[in-house]
């Protein structure tokens, strides 16, 4: 009975015991493991591959080519059936206009040249009748003037020879013939100043023809001009009618003293039949005296023809000068210019404007009917096969664009290929691009073409741009998430004689996933991708991923085993109780 309460004091106390001894090598080896969990760490092996890092940003689609268009005629818009927003192709017909009046215009420009050139061809022909006139007598004025010299000669030598002759009769007669001289010399100085009048007057007369001519070409002008230029027509027409009375006042008083000039030939020539008459009816003078008298007759006819020559020659011709000859040409010259303006205005409105490229109505200020001038904005047109999208980079990344790169623009579902074109050397204040980096409060401005456009292209929507910025391949590179910036500069962590350790890198093209390694570590390494809670100098050991896993699993089957087997002594130990 003794003996068998011993037992029962000694089997549960061998049974704890045991139970404890467990429970102590269970925990040492979780320790263990559970130290060498916390000194490991993940390593990947340093590889070569392929890196490309890119930007991507929003934008708008544009035109790269743009053309306003404008009237090349005055006229009115026959047609213009085309809407803003509207599809064109290359060639086709756009705007007609209606020509009429340009044409009534040109007709009027031609008629006008036509009437110019023959007064200038008449001007001209006068003038040089008149100049050939006065040449002429400048002529037979000089031969006139020797032959009154040699009569005046032939006069005093027949009456240096009667001057011995004495008479009653023959004095009378001579007295007579005196009076009559003296008379026929008064007359003919009333000629020559009626002639000088006369000449005066066809002067201001031919004067006034010129000055009437040049109103009315000048007044024909201002007529052409008349719808730009109306206060000028109503000073032609003032200068013309002036013109005219001048005119029609000249003529007059023209007419006036060449009738006053000829009633004073005619009674010269008169007297001069008296001394005709009167030599007939002395048939006992002597021939001397008939001598004389036919030379003083012939004497006094020289004179008055000397002196109508000496009018003319030294009076004014009529002749036109060279500044009016000028004037006349620049004004023909002026009208026939206009006249083949507006021939090549007409064929320019005939032809009408067609679309020069493929392209967008983005603006139209037309209607049709409406009367357009010429230089006057008609419509614009943009193009849809040389397309940009316009895109914004922050300061983050525009360094990283340049010209030449190439891109991928999304549009409305559609994928198409793109160049960077243009980068503005401006920065952009206080607006921000939507890209990869962070939003800066400056921006730079890019343009990307499209390489190939389509007519699934609209203008003026919105195209998300992915930049291909750098690229690199067949170079050592890391994940990023190994990659550490710190403020000595880019590093890794790496394990260095048991000790985690940095090692200073220097990197070159970024991507998301990956970045080039340039220096500080070579391909086959092995670098740490996370430390974990581990700081410099901590022991570590470097596992594979699968090495840490299996030893994860290790840990998990372990303690399910313990746990099991915990579990079976509790039962046992409930059931010896």
């Amino acid at each position: 009975m003794k003996k068998k309460k011993v037992w029962k004091i000694v089997i549960p106390a061998a049974i704890v015991l045991l139970i404890i001894v467990i429970v102590v090598i269970n925990n040492a080896a979780s320790a263990g493991q559970q130290i060498a969990q916390a000194m490991a760490v993940e390593g990947i092996s340093v590889e070569k591959g392929d890196v490309s890092e890119t930007v991507e940003t929003n934008g708008t689609v544009i035109s790269g080519e743009q053309k306003m268009i404008f009237s090349p005629v005055n006229a009115s818009v026959e047609s213009a059936e085309f809407v803003v927003g509207q599809l064109v192709k290359a060639g086709d017909q756009l705007v007609t206009f209606n020509l009429k009046d340009l044409e009534q215009q040109n007709q009027k420009a031609e008629l006008t040249v036509k009437a110019g050139e023959l007064g200038y061809q008449d001007s001209v022909s006068q003038s040089n009748k008149a100049a050939s006139r006065q040449a002429q007598a400048r002529s037979k004025a000089a031969q006139l003037q020797a032959q009154v010299n040699a009569k005046e000669q032939e006069v005093a030598n027949i009456t240096s020879a009667l001057a011995g002759e004495a008479g009653a009769q023959k004095a009378a007669q001579q007295q007579e013939e005196k009076d009559k001289n003296e008379q026929l010399s008064k007359l003919q100085d009333q000629l020559k100043t009626a002639k000088a009048e006369a000449e005066a007057a066809k002067k201001e007369y031919d004067k006034a023809v010129t000055n009437q001519q040049t109103a009315q070409v000048n007044f024909d002008a201002a007529a052409a001009a008349a719808e730009s230029e109306p206060q000028k027509l109503e000073d032609a027409r003032e200068s013309l009618n002036k013109a005219n009375k001048e005119l029609t006042d000249a003529q007059s008083v023209n007419e006036t003293k060449q009738q006053a000039a000829e009633s004073l030939q005619q009674q010269i020539e008169s007297l001069q039949g008296t001394f005709v008459s009167a030599d007939a009816n002395l048939s006992g003078e002597s021939p001397l005296q008939q001598q004389l008298q036919t030379a003083q007759s012939e004497l006094a006819e020289l004179k008055g023809n000397l002196e109508s020559q000496k009018a003319i020659a030294e009076g004014d011709s009529g002749a036109m000068s060279s500044a009016a000859r000028e004037q006349m040409q620049t004004n023909n010259n002026l009208a026939e210019l206009e006249s083949k303006s507006i021939e090549e205005l007409i064929a320019e409105g005939r032809k009408g404007i067609s679309a020069e490229f493929n392209g967008v109505i983005s603006d139209k200020q037309i209607v049709e009917g409406a009367t357009v001038t010429q230089g006057m904005q008609l419509f614009t047109l943009q193009s849809i096969e040389d397309v940009n999208v316009e895109v914004t980079l922050s300061k983050n990344v525009y360094a990283k664009v340049k010209e030449g790169q190439k891109a991928e623009i999304t549009l409305a579902g559609q994928t198409y290929q793109g160049t960077v074109k243009r980068i503005s050397r401006i920065a952009i204040d206080g607006s921000a691009g939507t890209n990869q980096a962070a939003v800066a409060s400056a921006s730079i401005m890019a343009t990307v073409h499209i390489d190939n456009p389509d007519d699934n292209i609209f203008l003026g929507v919105d195209a998300k741009v992915t930049i291909q910025a750098a690229e690199a391949k067949d170079v050592i590179i890391l994940p990023t998430e190994a990659v550490n910036i710190g403020k000595d500069g880019t590093f890794c962590w790496i394990c260095k004689d048991g000790v985690l350790t940095k090692r200073s890198i220097t990197t070159g093209v970024t991507s998301d996933e990956c970045a080039e390694i340039i220096q500080g570590i070579d391909e086959g390494e092995i670098v740490i991708s996370d430390p974990g809670n581990h700081e410099e100098g901590d022991a570590i050991t470097v596992t594979e991923p699968s090495e840490t896993e299996e030893a994860s699993e290790s840990d998990e089957t372990s303690e399910t085993e313990a746990s099991s087997e915990n579990g079976a002594v509790s039962e046992e130990t409930s059931a010896t109780e």
